[in-house]
This record gives C-alpha cells, sequence and structure tokens, in this order.
C-alpha cells in the first residue's frame, strides 16, 4: 500500500518531466516494478545450532601435525563428521607421550590420517604396550610407529617385525626399508613375501643378494611373481648377472621403469653409437646410468661427444660420466682443463673421467691452488657456474 501511495506521488513528476508514452512499453513496466516492487527482507542470522566447518580441521593439520596446507587439505576429508578438536586432541597428547617427535607424528598422520581418530584406550594402549612388551622404547618405538601404520591397525605385529628384521639384518636396516615401503608389515609372510624369496632364489639370485634387493626395492618381494620374473629377466637381457656386485641396483632400476621406457632409453644411447654389447657393459658398471631421464643423457652425451671430443665408447666405459651436471660439473672443469693445458701446465694431461669424479676439495687443491694467482679471473667464473666456494 505504501509503494502504491509513493507512485502516485511521483506520477506526476515523472510525467512532466519525461512523458510517460515516450519511454516504450518495457521501460515504463520496469519503472512502475522498481516502486512497486516489495522491500528486502534481511536474512535470518546464523542459527548457533549449526555444526563447525570441516576446513577447521585443516588449520589443524597444519598447526599441530606439521602438514602443508596441500597435505592438510587432502587429510582434511576423513574428518569431516568431527565438530570438536577433542579426540585428535588425545591420540597425539598420547603419541608424545610414547616419544613421537613432531617428524614422528607428521609422517604418521601423512601415511594414516584416521589415527587421529582411534581410542587411545582401546586401540592405541593396548597396541603399543605389545610393542614395549617386544622390547621397542624411546626412539626405536616413535621410529617403528611412524615408519608403519600397521604397527597400530594389527592385533600383533611383533612376529612381522622380528620376521622382516631376521631377513634384512638389523633394526636400523628394518627401519630404513619400512620407511620405503610402509605398508611392508601388511603382508602375510607365509602369503606374499616367502614364495617371492623362493622365486627370487630359483631365478638364480644369490641368498646374499636377496637382502640387499630387499634394501634397494622392498615392494619388489611382495609383487606379483610375474612381475618378479619379468624383472629379472629383463635385467639379466641388460647383461646384469645374478652374482654381480651391482644386481640389486640393477633390479631396482628396471622395477622402477617400464619396459617402454628402458627401450626408449636404450635407443637413445644406441643412437649415439653405442652397441648393444656397449649398453650391457655401461649398465652393468653402473645400473643407474637408465634412471636419468632422456633430456639428462641426450644433453650430457651432446656435451661428451661434441664438446669433450670423447668417443661413444670411452662414455660407455666410463657411465658416471652422464650422471653428472652438464652446467655444473662438466663442462665448468672442462674449460678450466683446456685452459690450463693452454698455458702447458703440467699435471693437465689427466684422464676425463677421473678429474670430473674427484671430489670438488682435490680438484681445486690440484688445479686452482696452484694456479691461484696468475689465473684467478677464469677460476672466478669456474665458480660462479658450478656454484663452489673456493678452497682455504
Amino acid at each position: 500500500m505504501g509503494n502504491s501511495r509513493r507512485l502516485l506521488q511521483w506520477l506526476p513528476w515523472l510525467s512532466r518531466s519525461v512523458p510517460l508514452h515516450s519511454l516504450g512499453r518495457p521501460l515504463f513496466l520496469a519503472t512502475l516494478r522498481l516502486f512497486s516492487s516489495p522491500p528486502a527482507v534481511p536474512p535470518p542470522p546464523p542459527s548457533l545450532s549449526e555444526p563447525v566447518s570441516p576446513n577447521f580441521m585443516v588449520e589443524y593439520l597444519v598447526r599441530s601435525c606439521g602438514l602443508s596446507a596441500v597435505e592438510a587439505g587432502r587429510a582434511s576429508r576423513y574428518f569431516t563428521h568431527l565438530k570438536s578438536s577433542k579426540k585428535p586432541d588425545a591420540v597425539l597428547r598420547h603419541l608424545r607421550q610414547q616419544g613421537l617427535e613432531p617428524p614422528h607424528i607428521r609422517r604418521l598422520v601423512l601415511s594414516h590420517p584416521r589415527v587421529l581418530l582411534a581410542s587411545v584406550k582401546k586401540t592405541l594402549e593396548p597396541k603399543i604396550q605389545v610393542l614395549r612388551a617386544a622390547g621397542f622404547s624411546g626412539p626405536e618405538l616413535a621410529r617403528l610407529i611412524s615408519a608403519s601404520r600397521a604397527t597400530l591397525e594389527l592385533c600383533n605385529v611383533v612376529p612381522r617385525v622380528e620376521f622382516w628384521k631376521k631377513l634384512i639384518g638389523s633394526e636400523q636396516k628394518l627401519f630404513k626399508t619400512m620407511e620405503r615401503a610402509p605398508h611392508l608389515l601388511s603382508y602375510r609372510p607365509d602369503e606374499r613375501v616367502l614364495p617371492s624369496l623362493s622365486l627370487l632364489r630359483s631365478l638364480g639370485v644369490p641368498e646374499d643378494k636377496i637382502a640387499t634387493v630387499i634394501l634397494r626395492r622392498p615392494r619388489l618381494v611382495v609383487s606379483h611373481p610375474d612381475k618378479i620374473r619379468a624383472v629379472v629377466e629383463q635385467a639379466k637381457s641388460l647383461g646384469a648377472a645374478p652374482g654381480m656386485r651391482l644386481f640389486a641396483e640393477a633390479l631396482s632400476t628396471v622395477a622402477n621403469l617400464s619396459a617402454a621406457t628402458l627401450d626408449a632409453k636404450s635407443r637413445l644411447l644406441r643412437g649415439f653409437g653405442w652397441s648393444q654389447e656397449e649398453l650391457c657393459f655401461a649398465f652393468q658398471r653402473f645400473p643407474h646410468v637408465l634412471r636419468f631421464s632422456e633430456k639428462k643423457l641426450l644433453s650430457g652425451m651432446d656435451f661428451l661427444l661434441k664438446e669433450a671430443s670423447c668417443e661413444p665408447s670411452y662414455v660407455a666405459r666410463h657411465p658416471v660420466l652422464l650422471g653428472f651436471s652438464v652446467e655444473k660439473r662438466l663442462m665448468p672443469r672442462f674449460q678450466i682443463l683446456q685452459f690450463l693445458k693452454t698455458k702447458g701446465l703440467p699435471g693437465t694431461n689427466v684422464d676425463l673421467c677421473t678429474a670430473m669424479a674427484m671430489p670438488e676439495k682435490k680438484f681445486q687443491d690440484k688445479f686452482f691452488v696452484p694456479n691461484r694467482e696468475k689465473f684467478s679471473e677464469i677460476f672466478e667464473t669456474y665458480f660462479a657456474a658450478c656454484g663452489e666456494k673456493p678452497s682455504r
């Protein structure tokens, strides 16, 4: 009613200022709606009974557990039903009482966020008590719990811990292995692990190499038998014999890459003049060479063959060269050696691989220190390029 009255008051002025018939029907109707629309109703105040936003757990995980914002965002989906941090607070308090430091807690929560929902009385206390009864305490207990979520999930994980410790050789090696493969204790040794070990032995892997394989690539021994067989055969096809010193590293390299990736890198290296025999020789001496990206291999081979004038066979005999950075190691050192050689200085006819593999201090002591005063400018260029500092 109030709006209609205001409209009647304004219409005479409006008709004198602008003839209403000149506005056109659409604009005229819009004008009427402007004056006749009901007043806006303010939104109701938020209900005090609404649940707390689940986003509060993101901040909690960052502040109390040391997760990054991204990690906390992913983990927070397990806590959307929580209205407070009472339960996570109790869990963290108990874990700290057991000796877990911030890095342990971060690792555990990152791999097993739902541990923050566990009951201290019904779940955590009984399981930790079992571990204490087995002799784990202090830093060892903290490291064991943070390394594997299975320690707080299984009723009695101790027999599995003892199985792996005996197989690998020591408690410290076990911890390192579990940090690489946190789910290791989740597998039943008799169902998954022992058959895999038997298969490795049947494929010619010596007993002393099996422990090294587990340390290098723990996931391999819990893989499907077909996967294990394929990895061993692929390593053998690249010249890695089961008895050789670096066989475990060779298996780890092959297990880490798909057959297509291995083939692509092999073709790239053969494209620079390596024969299949030289490729196998390089893999035997330095299995890690096939883990480098194609871009790194291409850059290294290009520099060594074109700039350093190496023969492809020389690089195959010294494949470790491909592991060095071209910008920070190969090129700066090569330029220093070439410069000193042009000055006719003694000791500059050193083998290229020997010079590149030298520790930085030894390289400086041999080539920089004796010539510091004469050629300070070129050495400054070297230090800028490789990011090193002059040795005292």
